[in-house]
């Protein structure tokens, strides 16, 4: 699995052995139970991929212990973690906790549920928790969960703009880089919230985690100027099942206009499952200054083609901004 290192300007941190693909743990202990996140885990550690994205709100509370468990020993060192605050997960032990497997059981066989299930998880959670009492409270059970003393990387999760104007909460947030606790502190929200950052930069900010998809590439007119100084890391990639359905269509547009180039043509090949992921997740790493994307990864299949796609894209730059701007002609 290709890895990089990132040297932040300006700044003292370096993050090392850093994967340009990781793994989105949004699903474990969700929406997947716990054999398959562990099964998930371990595929892709074994597969080179070194970056592993969590929250406190993951899994009802449950996914940093998972992962804790998981990387507890000698992996700690040889992996990039990265967790949020925010967002504070329900009582772990309440009754819609425990129906978690019947839920996912009813999914498998009647997903146009998934919304209506969606819906009633998201009562379970207290989003906007950004006081220096709830960001130490929140960090300490992460620390325990995640069986470590430090963090690599910890993010706001989903603030609005006017928290990154709290002086109080930035200081702790310094104190714990300070300290050694925390290796890099950013911002983790949509893009109206992520072009503030962009904008003001507080220095302590380094990085940066937004949605970035092929119809939604509209932050990378920033993206390369802010990654001179800071880490920019982007999630959803495909856009969800809707997403994942609109970039095919449009690839066979693209595939069956005149106008595109032969040699591009036969490369668009929609038998071929490999091509949305080689186009989804190049065009993102591709002259974006985005360092990581992270997908959600629980099959075994998914993780094989998304390494596949990092490692060997069909695709030259040039072509990528081809296929780009085709679809940013018509985003919404």
């Amino acid at each position: 699995m290709r890895t990089i290192d990132l040297n932040i300007p300006g700044q003292k941190t370096t993050v090392k052995n850093v994967s340009v693909l990781g793994l989105g743990c949004a699903a474990m202990l969700g929406r997947a139970g716990r054999r398959e996140s562990m099964a998930a885990l371990g595929a892709a550690y074994e597969a080179g991929i070194t970056f592993y994205d969590t929250a406190r709100s993951y899994g009802y509370g449950a996914c940093e212990g998972l992962l804790g468990e998981f990387f507890a020993g000698e992996r700690r060192s040889s992996v990039v973690l990265c967790t949020k605050f925010g967002i504070l997960p329900g009582n772990p032990g309440g009754w819609k906790n425990r129906v978690k497997p019947l839920a996912r059981a009813v999914l498998k066989v009647v997903p146009q549920l998934r919304g209506a299930v969606r819906k009633q998880a998201a009562d379970q959670f207290t989003p906007g928790q950004f006081s220096v009492a709830t960001l130490r409270s929140s960090f300490e059970t992460s620390l325990r969960e995640l069986k470590t003393d430090y963090v690599d990387i910890l993010l706001m999760h989903g603030p609005p703009a006017s928290v990154l104007e709290d002086e109080d909460l930035l200081e702790e947030l310094r104190r714990m880089v300070d300290t050694g606790k925390v290796r890099v502190a950013g911002v983790s929200a949509e893009g109206e919230v992520i072009r503030s950052v962009f904008a003001k930069h507080a220095p302590l900010l380094q990085a940066a985690q937004f949605p970035m998809n092929p119809f939604s590439m509209d932050l990378a007119s920033q993206t390369t100027e802010a990654a001179k100084s800071m880490m920019l890391i982007a999630n959803h990639p495909f856009g969800g099942a809707e997403g994942i359905a609109r970039c095919r269509a449009q690839i066979e547009r693209i595939r069956l206009n005149s106008a595109t180039p032969a040699l591009l043509r036969e490369k668009l090949d929609a038998r071929d499952e490999g091509l949305l992921p080689e186009f989804a997740l190049n065009s993102i790493l591709s002259d974006t200054g985005v360092s990581v994307v992270i997908p959600s990864m629980m099959q075994p299949a998914h993780l094989k083609s998304n390494i596949r796609a990092v490692e060997q894209c069909r695709f030259s730059p040039p072509e990528l901004r081809q296929i780009r701007e085709s679809f940013a002609s018509i985003s919404v």
